[in-house]
């Protein structure tokens, strides 16, 4: 893997070498979660770093500018809609959002599966944007075999109900997410309320201690305020004497106009913490 390749393609590319793209459906909780698969240029030797995506909340904001850029530094990359999420079955609940990703890095991590796509079952990492940062914070703890843990622009829903942001929280909900298959967004909401605790970030910081993660606020973030929602995890990991990498991008919530900083910036930790 080469993070500088991160914007570079290959000239003259052999048919039998194009990087490609596989259409997915795994089972999580009973439903059938879509999404897609890159593989990287066969030019790069394989296996490959691989990198599953946790989209925030409802997925407006997508990620596939860092996802292309990062099969061409040489990862393979799994994208998936949660439940109940842009085509996927099930319902959505935030709730189901660690499980779902739990499901596909255990199918990523199966050895057949890993052959067929050319995974490295050793460099798997986790990269979550908005409520994926929260969900690949979250379900870090139950999967031992991922390497490295990126969340970015990170929301904490027990921060939201600490310091009163509850009435924002349900309005994302109310307005944002009439895209999602859900009952009502007042169950979605209820779902958080009684859930805050298993789902805030902070506490689940002692799972973490002793992983490899990278935190990236972005500065000017009004959706996911990272003075109340990342970098109290952050300090609450240093203090505990976790090697955490922080990182502040001067931007809005979704980065925009600073995504190839962005993409280089997660691009160079994963080169960095690989074994490859």
């Amino acid at each position: 893997m080469k993070a500088e390749n991160a914007f570079i393609e290959f000239e003259n590319d052999e048919k039998e070498s194009f990087p490609e793209i596989f259409e997915l459906n795994i089972i999580s909780g009973g439903c059938r979660i879509y999404g897609y698969l890159l593989t990287p240029d066969k030019r790069i030797p394989g296996p490959y770093p691989t990198v599953i995506m946790s989209h925030g909340f409802p997925g407006y904001t997508t990620n596939n500018d860092l996802e292309l850029a990062l099969m061409r530094m040489g990862c393979v990359v799994i994208h998936m809609n949660h439940r109940g999420a842009w085509g996927s079955e099930g319902e959505y609940l935030f709730t189901n959002l660690k499980d779902d990703l739990i499901a596909i890095a255990k199918w990523a991590h199966n050895p057949a599966i890993a052959d067929q796509y050319g995974i490295d079952k050793e460099n798997i990492f986790l990269v979550g944007h908005s409520m994926g940062g929260q969900t690949v914070l979250n379900a870090a703890k139950d999967l031992p075999f991922i390497k490295g843990v990126v969340a970015m622009a990170a929301y904490d829903i027990g921060a939201a109900f600490r310091y009163k942001m509850e009435k924002d929280l349900f309005l994302m909900i109310e307005t944002e997410g009439q895209c999602l298959k859900m009952r009502s967004a007042s169950d979605v909401y209820e779902n958080a309320l009684l859930n805050q605790q298993e789902l805030s970030v902070l506490n689940r910081y002692d799972a973490l201690i002793d992983r490899n993660v990278l935190l990236v606020e972005a500065s000017l973030d009004t959706v996911a305020p990272p003075e109340l929602m990342l970098k109290p995890l952050a300090e609450k990991l240093k203090e505990a004497g976790s090697s955490v990498e922080y990182q502040s991008i001067g931007s809005n919530h979704s980065f925009v106009g600073q995504r190839m900083k962005l993409t280089r910036m997660v691009g160079e930790w994963i080169e960095k913490n690989a074994d490859c």
